[in-house]
């Protein structure tokens, strides 16, 4: 496939947008942006005469602004693995105060979550830690990682997987930058369960709040979309407040009711002014929303009577959104590229010129802002 690249002016007034295929023929992209407005890739690259079709490496670049690119790659994880096909299980990154990056990933072979930092510079990773052993039964999706100063968080789901309902959400904090972590501790409310192959998202809010999002598995049917909101004091979680945990004061858009796993992910990304926006699938379509907010807003109708699924979501200094997901997919199968980009007042504009793109097959999009306020999209 030819990289595609679309330099796309909206209006003097606007956003632009860059769409492009993810660097060095890379799969599973991750961006981030930083406290600073600095942009961060993840992404999955394949080994020349790898053992079996899909061995490979994790790479970390960073978004040069004066060059208009991405850097040279720089190596995360210390042992090749076999990429995942399903997007539910892809990897995680995080930025802290410093500037460090923290990756965490997945190996359903080892049953086990593996994580990365890098020195302050950027330059190298860490060898790779194991991180899970008291809460490892029935993790079957990828982990998150969260970041603000010294503050590293690694959140994920765990239990018997024939009893989604009793499933809850664990956390480790480190206080050091990813030197030492906390114990395992349980966070999720144990009366929403937690659903067994859908991954989760983590972000700090501002200050000492971070904001956890799943999906429940209430009375293992009841698939509805969570926000956990977890207060620290003095570096330690101690104060846990459930929003919107009993369901009569929960939106209808929220619920999904269904006897099986829907496969999902959701995405969480803070503007620069600290603004957390959320971007989630509830019953086969993409829903977008800012956190602490009531109001939740539909990206858009589907080109195809099909599902709307691996949501990303970027927000720039001016209030804009930039929502990507991909549809017509399955579990190896990239789909096609959606994109909607809308102002400060949920009002989509119009991308003129936006071409039909078609994501790499264990691939799916990721979305972020420039400090020019552009958006990028990788696929």
């Amino acid at each position: 496939m030819s990289v595609l690249l679309l330099l796309i002016g909206v209006a003097a007034v606007n956003a632009q947008v860059r769409i492009e295929a993810t660097p060095d023929g890379g799969l599973q992209p991750r961006l981030v942006n930083d406290e600073k407005g600095g942009l961060h890739l993840l992404y999955f690259k394949k080994r020349l005469r790898a053992r079996s079709a899909r061995e490979g490496h994790l790479y970390y670049r960073e978004f040069s602004h004066e060059e208009k690119r991405f850097g040279d790659p720089v190596r995360v994880s210390s042992e090749a693995y076999n990429l995942q096909t399903f997007s539910i299980a892809r990897a995680s990154m995080a930025v802290d105060g410093a500037g460090r990056i923290h990756v965490v990933w997945y190996l359903p072979r080892d049953n086990q979550y593996y994580y990365a930092r890098s020195d302050v510079g950027r330059q190298i990773f860490e060898a790779q830690r194991s991180m899970v052993t008291t809460f490892s039964e029935g993790i079957d999706a990828g982990a998150d990682i969260a970041a603000m100063g010294p503050n590293v968080v690694l959140v994920w789901g765990a239990g018997d997987l024939a009893n989604e309902k009793e499933r809850t959400v664990y956390m480790r904090f480190s206080t050091d930058s990813g030197e030492t972590f906390g114990p395992e501790l349980p966070v999720g409310d144990p009366g929403l369960g937690a659903c067994a192959c859908c991954s989760l998202a983590a972000e700090f809010t501002g200050g000492d709040q971070l904001a956890i999002a799943y999906r429940s598995a209430i009375n293992g049917t009841g698939r509805h979309m969570q926000v956990l909101n977890l207060s620290s004091n003095q570096s330690k979680f101690s104060n846990e407040e459930f929003l919107r945990s009993e369901y009569e004061s929960m939106q209808i858009m929220r619920e999904w009711t269904m006897s099986a796993c829907p496969l999902s992910t959701n995405d969480i990304a803070r503007s620069q002014e600290g603004k957390s926006w959320m971007a989630f699938e509830t019953k086969a379509r993409t829903v977008y929303k800012l956190l602490g907010a009531d109001i939740e807003v539909g990206a858009g109708e589907p080109a195809k009577a099909t599902r709307q699924k691996n949501p990303t979501i970027a927000a720039n200094s001016r209030g804009e959104k930039l929502i990507a997901w991909g549809e017509a997919i399955s579990h190896s199968k990239g789909g096609e590229l959606q994109v909607r980009l809308v102002n400060n007042k949920n009002e989509q504009i119009e991308i003129p010129g936006l071409e039909k793109t078609i994501i790499p097959d264990y691939s799916f999009p990721a979305a972020g802002n420039l400090t020019t306020g552009e958006f990028i999209v990788l696929f």
